[in-house]
């Protein structure tokens, strides 16, 4: 038997224990052309709660009483697919349960992971988290030498990797923006931002005018909201925002988001504002994967986790996205391999 959690309700303000079920069931019998995996970490991601509650368009609808969805890195215990052979450790979409059935016509399909590495990397760093970071910088962005580059919501699970990708990438300084002293520690120690910006204990208008004195050249935004509006009214001529999160208005009705009077700017200053979705750069994830994976061999790539031991952690981790109480890639120690990986 095996443990899942599945989705009772739909949330309205920030999911809790109350909108899920822990139930055990059979851990699922392998069919023809796919493999049974053991899971072994899960990750968060903000955009969960729109899954929640069916507000996207890229994904299939919960139901209610259905396995939450989510991916993590599992190990192949069983298989029928050659793509997918037994030991390997993959990334995969295998939702919030201890073993999941699995194969290759999942989008983007599970892909094999590096396994001279922490395994954890899989969900973070040498994964979408990592990947999203890249190709917002360097697709996106088109991140220069130049560029004075600041960052929101750099403490959480992409934010984390901006500023050492972007110097991977030729960047010399890099801002970050995190609340609370302990994560703008982090963000210095840690993550490799030249200066901090802690929205919950300085005026923004004030620290954005001392640290950005002759304006902002790239912008990688995972807030949204009034902050985006701020930062394009301080933009440069040919600066470039990454539209990647806007997690300031996820828990917000549509009709009291905030009401944008700067995106005129973009025009004025020849610029470009530009919001991506990762899974349609599919193609190019064996070669991040390489590139991530290389940059965290010498040390240029540090990642930084946070991780609760246990599947009946999962809602909690969720909720820490939207408390602000994370810092790095969350995630969830699920199981250990079966097989030496």
């Amino acid at each position: 038997m095996q443990r899942q959690w599945r989705l009772a309700s739909r949330p309205e303000g920030i999911p809790d224990r109350s909108h899920f079920d822990l139930v055990e069931v059979p851990i699922p019998a392998i069919e023809p052309g796919k493999a049974v995996v053991k899971t072994l970490y899960l990750g968060v991601a903000p955009v969960m709660l729109r899954y929640m509650r069916n507000e996207t368009d890229f994904e299939s609808p919960i139901a209610l009483g259905s396995v939450m969805a989510g991916r993590g890195v599992a190990q192949v215990i069983e298989s029928d697919c050659i793509d997918l052979p037994v030991g390997a450790i993959v990334q995969a979409r295998v939702g919030w349960q201890e073993y999941a059935l699995i194969d290759t016509s999942q989008r983007p399909a599970p892909f094999v992971l590096p396994t001279d590495l922490p395994l954890s990397h899989g969900i973070g760093a040498v994964s979408l988290s990592g990947i999203t970071a890249l190709v917002g910088l360097r697709d996106i962005g088109n991140v220069k030498p130049s560029d004075r580059i600041l960052v929101s919501g750099a403490a959480g699970g992409v934010g984390s990797h901006v500023a050492e990708i972007a110097k991977a990438l030729g960047a010399t300084t890099v801002v970050g923006i995190a609340g609370g002293p302990e994560k703008c520690r982090r963000l210095s120690t840690a993550m490799g931002y030249d200066e901090v910006i802690d929205y919950k204990n300085q005026d923004i208008d004030q620290a954005l005018d001392k640290t950005f004195p002759d304006g902002i050249d790239l912008y990688f935004d995972n807030v949204g909201g009034a902050l985006l509006d701020n930062v394009l009214g301080r933009i440069n001529r040919r600066a470039r925002i990454v539209i990647c999160g806007s997690i300031s208005e996820y828990l917000i009705d549509k009709e009291k988001r905030h009401k944008f009077i700067n995106v005129q700017n973009l025009g004025r200053q020849d610029a470009k504002m530009e919001g991506f979705f990762v899974f349609d750069y599919e193609n190019q994830y064996p070669a991040c994967i390489d590139t991530l994976a290389n940059w965290v061999r010498n040390k240029t790539l540090n990642p930084v986790e946070d991780i609760s031991e246990g599947i009946e952690t999962m809602p909690d981790a969720l909720a820490d996205l939207y408390l602000g109480n994370n810092v790095g890639v969350r995630m969830v120690k699920v199981a250990e391999p079966d097989l030496p990986p």
